[in-house]
């Protein structure tokens, strides 16, 4: 029974479940209800331990009082802010000093007149503040004394006077900003972008850059400048293309886009009055998109190159060597000359790279250009560039200047021819979309001209450069692939024009026929060039190398594709034509490439996602034939050496009727 109804009794009044009084510690502590008797209660009594009530307990909650004054400061500042919304920015500033001197006066008495017209005082007094309905006098005489007589509303609320002398702690002092890179990773920096960065984006003097480098760093300001803005872009890069710097990466890229959009709100503060926008500040932009595209995604990459683009045109750069800007450039320093030429022309290259992709329309348009290609690399470095030729003059020259062209030239060439792959393209579907599917006259022309291009820089490529030194210099590498995935785009182009139809006479179109044959050479190529890629080391490898690899892998299971259907429709019903093709190994090569890229480039985790889905397509298309080829083998069920040696003759005899059928004649290309 428990101890709170041992003392009930049955007879008179009915008793209070317990006595009144404090509960003893050994309830409070077991959380148990206490009978309170006294001089042991029933708990404690059944324990048999001493009984012990603290009757100097202090009361829980807040100080009576305090509670009700707070909210009715909130219900006052609530309903002066209802009264005027427009008084916000002065009550936050002067509401809490205000309401102090208010609410020393207890409710309901008269408040003391108002100090005449002066200045207002030194020592904080609001009486002379504007009202905010106009006039001079306190904050809340508009509001309230207005309606009550010169009273106070009955809702002002009471301060207690323990609340009104409350003052905030001093906040502590802000530690100074430590800088983000020091000394030793600056340097380490440096180098890593000369190492890796630099053979791709090839722009910078690297002894002009050093000295610059050490005379601003000793020189630095709080500011954002162009040239610090650079160096973070940079840093930022080198990082992307380092495992060592990962931890950094992400907070320095922010820093950097923060200081040049800081860059972009100020006033331009450039010496020169012949650019309205500083070269570093384009080269950092430039810098920082490509590390978008390889870092970040396609377009956040787009509009920061798009911006770099813009800046391009605004300094005009594209007419660096007319005749107007050569007499405004007489006596400059040769070396800063050609690195303006030679950040145009990177631009100008990433402009044709990231159009390659989806086909897009171009920025940087060719026909307005008037600056020299960019020089020797030997001869930029060693302080003493060479002035080399217009891309116009290139383009029409023949095979007696290619030999002086440094790798970026071969690469301005080479993607120039792109561009106008692509703007080809572009016409050839406008003109399809007019004049029906097949291409005009004037297409084929343009294509054959660009065909023939492509096969005379190429052969000018193998002729100056072999492949085996081309290993050496990724952007030389990036070339001979750009080359071949020109052809390819060539190719696509005539089988978008419908030209991969038979004729009237049900025979194949010859010269279509040949542009598929180019096209798998190509795609052939790339995928021996990426498998020798390896041992170059994929840190080094062109940001915009996996375009080039994903769609020679997609010619490559396209034309795997094809193979494997015309065999299936040539074995007789109830044999399985074979799955293993000789296209198998180089795909295969070129998904290996892009799964060690796509660790630090995000370009290729997204061309090999996009294979890996054509694959699974292709793999759920054959795996019903096989089923239904395997049907009538279980019912003939022949000997096991016989089953094997049929299957091998009938493979031989597949094969060599399959020879008189044009595609397959592609895989001996």
């Amino acid at each position: 029974m428990p101890a709170s109804r041992r003392t009930s009794s049955t007879d008179g009044p009915p008793q209070p479940r317990q006595l009144p009084g404090s509960a003893c510690e050994e309830c409070r502590k077991r959380k148990l209800r206490c009978d309170r008797q006294r001089p042991q209660c029933g708990t404690c009594a059944d324990a048999g331990i001493v009984c012990e009530v603290n009757h100097n307990r202090l009361a829980r909650g807040p100080k009576k009082g305090d509670l009700k004054a707070l909210r009715s400061r909130i219900v006052a500042l609530e309903r002066r802010l209802s009264l005027d919304p427009s008084n916000l920015d002065a009550l936050s500033i002067h509401g809490d000093a205000d309401l102090s001197q208010q609410h020393a006066l207890p409710a309901g008495s008269t408040p003391p007149p108002p100090p005449p017209p002066g200045p207002a005082s030194s020592d904080g007094d609001l009486s002379q503040l504007p009202s905010p309905r106009g006039g001079r006098g306190s904050i809340w005489d508009g509001d309230y004394r207005a309606h009550n007589n010169g009273q106070l509303s009955p809702m002002t609320p009471q301060i207690p006077l323990s609340m009104q002398n409350f003052k905030f702690p001093p906040s502590p002092p802000t530690p100074p900003k430590r800088p983000l890179i020091h000394d030793l990773m600056r340097a380490d920096l440096d180098q890593l972008y000369f190492d890796r960065v630099h053979p791709n984006v090839p722009i910078f003097n690297q002894s002009r850059y050093f000295a610059l480098s050490h005379h601003h760093h000793h020189h630095h300001t709080s500011a954002p400048s162009p040239r610090l803005c650079l160096q973070y872009a940079m840093w930022t890069l080198a990082m992307a293309l380092s495992s060592q710097f990962e931890s950094y990466r992400d907070t320095l890229y922010t820093e950097t886009k923060q200081m040049l959009e800081s860059l972009d709100m100020c006033e331009n503060t450039h010496p020169s009055h012949e650019s309205p926008v500083c070269i570093e500040e384009i080269q950092a932009w430039l810098l920082l998109a490509f590390y978008e595209f390889s870092r970040t995604n396609y377009k956040r990459g787009w509009v920061t190159a798009g911006r770099a683009f813009r800046l391009v045109q605004l300094a005009r750069l594209h007419e660096i060597d007319s005749p107007e800007r050569a007499m405004l450039q007489q006596g400059e320093d040769p070396v800063v000359v050609e690195e303006r030429r030679r950040t145009f022309w990177v631009a100008y290259c990433l402009d044709r790279f990231i159009s390659l992709k989806n086909q897009w329309p171009l920025t940087l348009m060719e026909e307005v250009i008037c600056t020299h290609l960019p020089s020797p690399e030997l001869s930029f470095q060693s302080g003493q560039p060479i002035q080399m030729c217009f891309l116009s003059e290139a383009m029409a020259s023949g095979d007696h200047l290619h030999g002086l062209f440094s790798p970026l030239a071969e690469s301005v060439v080479l993607a120039t021819v792109c561009g106008r792959t692509l703007s080809h393209t572009q016409v050839a579907n406008v003109e399809r979309t007019y004049n029906g599917s097949t291409m005009s006259a004037d297409s084929w022309i343009r294509h054959e001209w660009l065909a023939a291009m492509v096969n005379k820089r190429l052969d000018s490529l193998v002729q100056s450069y072999p492949v085996v030194s081309a290993a050496a210099d990724p952007m030389l590498f990036f070339a001979f692939m750009l080359a071949h995935t020109t052809t390819i785009n060539l190719c696509k182009v005539v089988e978008a024009g419908g030209g991969h139809s038979q004729g009237s006479n049900g025979q194949w179109d010859p010269a279509v026929f040949e542009y598929q044959k180019r096209a798998l050479r190509a795609a052939r190529e790339i995928a021996t060039l990426t498998k020798a890629h390896e041992h170059l080391g994929y840190f080094k490898a062109h940001i915009f190398l996996p375009v080039s690899i994903s769609l020679a892998a997609s010619r490559l299971i396209s034309q795997r594709t094809q193979v494997l259907a015309d065999l299936a429709a040539q074995v007789p019903e109830g044999f399985l034509a074979t799955t293993d093709t000789e296209f198998d190994k180089e795909i295969q090569s070129c998904m290996d490439a892009l799964g060690k890229m796509q660790t630090f480039n995000n370009l290729a985790r997204e061309h090999l996602h996009a294979l890996e889905i054509v694959q699974q397509q292709q793999q759920q298309q054959h795996q019903p034939q096989h089923q239904q080829a395997q049907t009538p083998l279980m019912g003939h069920v022949p000997s096991q050496s016989h089953s094997y040696g049929h299957t091998a003759s009938h493979s031989l005899s597949v094969s060599h009727q399959h020879q008189h059928i044009p595609q397959i004649q592609l895989c001996t290309y």
